[in-house]
């Protein structure tokens, strides 16, 4: 509902408005995971850092994108962690595999923008390979077992590829409303359907140690 609102504060620029919805996206979401009883740090930490890029993402700032690239990227990073658990060494050829073509999708986008990321280049081509690497696991993960927690994170995985590729063309490349409006749409989505796998993996693990 939230995503909705501010996607209709946004297209009628109410701008008030659009900022209350924009900054209590990421808190909504932290809100909705500590109500299910959960508590990993790891997964709040990494929220707590989008919310810190989100906001200094948000600013013209050269200085601040850079510190917004770090947290982004140290997001990225909290993400990773909580999948390694679903790799072993019967599944890394197979993930590194299905990560190519995600990764080499990303130079490309990154080199349309390659002059406007100054000096947070490597830390986007960084970022680019986690995300890439979480798609691999996604993919295979939901190959070999159908279930529900991994078709929840296969959406995610997609949906943080389109977002972060449809982020960098809309500030560095073209500036479009129809593009900024998916990258809210894929935003939010992308962080919800993380939110669903990681409720359901948690809950596994729960069961398996009753």
């Amino acid at each position: 509902m939230n995503l909705v609102l501010y996607s209709l504060s946004s297209i009628l620029e109410y701008k008030s408005i659009e900022t209350i919805f924009w900054f209590c996206r990421i808190p909504i979401l932290i809100l909705l995971y500590l109500l299910t009883g959960k508590t990993n740090f790891i997964y709040l930490f990494g929220l707590l850092l989008y919310q810190t890029a989100s906001i200094l993402f948000a600013t013209s700032n050269q200085d601040l994108f850079l510190y917004g690239s770090f947290a982004s990227i140290g997001f990225k990073i909290c993400l990773l962690i909580l999948l390694l658990p679903l790799i072993n060494k019967s599944n890394r050829k197979a993930i590194i595999l299905a990560s190519l073509p995600f990764f080499i999708l990303y130079l490309y986008i990154i080199e349309l923008v390659m002059y406007s990321l100054g000096d947070s280049l490597l830390i986007w081509l960084l970022n680019a390979l986690i995300t890439s690497f979480m798609g691999g696991i996604a993919i295979i993960h939901y190959n070999k077992n159908f279930d529900l927690k991994g078709y929840w994170l296969l959406i995610s995985s997609i949906f943080f590829i389109i977002q972060i590729g449809a982020f960098f063309i809309n500030k560095f490349y073209i500036k479009s409303e129809a593009i900024y409006q998916m990258v809210i749409f894929f935003y939010g989505l992308s962080h919800f359907t993380f939110y669903k796998f990681l409720i359901l993996k948690e809950a596994e693990n729960t069961k398996h140690t009753v």
